[in-house]
């Protein structure tokens, strides 16, 4: 089963970055398979007092084939009574990334906790944009043509997959954004253990672009991450919280370090089992270059896909040849995949003006009925921009009724 997830982000940078060049690279998502808690987990990830992120279980018959499905989602089910506001504990885990690059482009450390230069108005941090935008931030939303709420981005849309249930009601899914501290890795060209080093990386440089570019192995920054999890971040972070790594311009490769080969995981989602209970988490770039241009288009894809597949396995229908999952079919519940960006399929990005002054841009994505059938969605649409008029076709041939 397929489980890489493609995001290409198209258009000038988003956050009025002080360039205006289109951006060159091609970056994408990915997931990576729940794993068994490090042998060095500390007891505190489920230890007495961890309340464990809530889920809830669904199992439905797929409308198109008559298969049924079962999976789960964090939150409350829009399907139960007493419809509240349930809230998940996001934490904002700054990564300072440094690439020790030697002879070849010299060391460089990557901060999202220092103001960027690259953003206009330059008085900003890399954290405060990410802290700043619709996905933590209360925005009104209209989602074909209903006016689903003033909340955050993900609220807004799990409101609208689900409006048939919840409209009107007091349903909400808000995500409780702190900060915690800064976490610094090292990363360099040789296979190194040495000065502190957590993997393989290197450094890119192009003309015109605002600042370097950072390339890391996707299994290193994700064996460091499970390392700062069960280790520096173990008092804080739990089987109840679901941390989110930024990383300022510090992307990811399948393989080797070439820009242009095996890259660029631009972001992706996981978790391990810690115990019984599923610590979930999500490293994500910040490309303030304007090499892969975007602002927050891949954390609004991320979430959205954590949230409603936090186990990387949800399964569903056999769907494809339609937004980034071009000549293949998969059959999981990544609600971003089928709308994402660049690759020929329509697709409508919400453009949100934020108190800070920057402007954002915020990915579509695809309902639960799009994958089950049935309509439940706002507008009677299948995704939270209009796109999707009706609901996937089986693959092949795929595409979307």
């Amino acid at each position: 089963m397929r489980r890489a997830s493609v995001l290409l982000l198209c258009g000038v940078a988003s956050i009025s970055l002080a360039f205006g060049q289109q951006p060159f690279l091609r970056g994408r998502t990915t997931t990576l398979p729940v794993k068994s808690a490090p042998a060095k987990a500390s007891s505190s990830l489920i230890g007495a007092g961890v309340t464990p992120l809530p889920m809830w279980n669904y199992s439905i018959v797929g409308a198109q084939n008559g298969v049924q499905y079962s999976g789960a989602i964090i939150g409350r089910s829009p399907f139960s009574r007493g419809k509240t506001t349930t809230s998940i504990p996001t934490q904002i885990v700054p990564l300072v990334i440094t690439i020790q690059d030697g002879a070849r482009s010299g060391n460089h450390t990557y901060d999202p906790t220092t103001v960027d230069s690259c953003v206009t108005p330059g008085t900003h941090t890399d954290v405060e944009v990410i802290t700043g935008s619709p996905i933590f931030q209360n925005q009104p939303w209209t989602m074909n043509g209903i006016n689903v709420g003033t909340t955050q981005y993900i609220d807004a849309f799990q409101r609208a997959e689900f409006w048939s249930l919840v409209g009107g009601s007091a349903y909400h899914l808000m995500l409780d954004q702190s900060t915690l501290p800064a976490q610094s890795l090292t990363f360099n060209t040789a296979n190194g253990n040495s000065n502190g080093s957590s993997g393989i990386g290197q450094n890119y440089t192009f003309n015109g672009l605002c600042g370097p570019i950072g390339v890391v192995q996707i299994n290193d920054i994700d064996n460091a991450i499970q390392n700062l999890i069960t280790g520096p971040l173990a008092t804080m972070v739990n089987a109840g919280t679901f941390p989110i790594f930024l990383t300022k311009s510090v992307v990811f490769t399948e393989s080797g370090t070439n820009i242009f080969g095996n890259c660029c995981i631009l972001g992706y989602h996981s978790g391990f089992m810690a115990g019984s209970n599923l610590q979930i988490y999500s490293p994500f770039s910040l490309d303030t270059t304007g090499g892969f241009g975007g602002d927050v288009s891949t954390l609004s894809h991320e979430m959205g896909e954590a949230i409603n597949d936090p186990t990387v396995s949800n399964p569903t229908m056999f769907w494809g040849n339609i937004g980034q999952v071009v000549g293949t079919c998969q059959n999981n519940f990544e609600v971003g995949d089928p709308l994402s960006p660049g690759f020929g399929t329509p697709t409508n990005e919400f453009t949100v003006n934020g108190a800070n002054g920057l402007t954002y841009h915020l990915q579509e994505l695809a309902f639960f009925s799009w994958f089950y059938g049935g309509n439940l969605g706002a507008g009677g649409k299948y995704s939270d921009n209009g796109t999707f008029g009706g609901f996937a076709k089986p693959c092949p041939p795929g595409g979307t009724n």
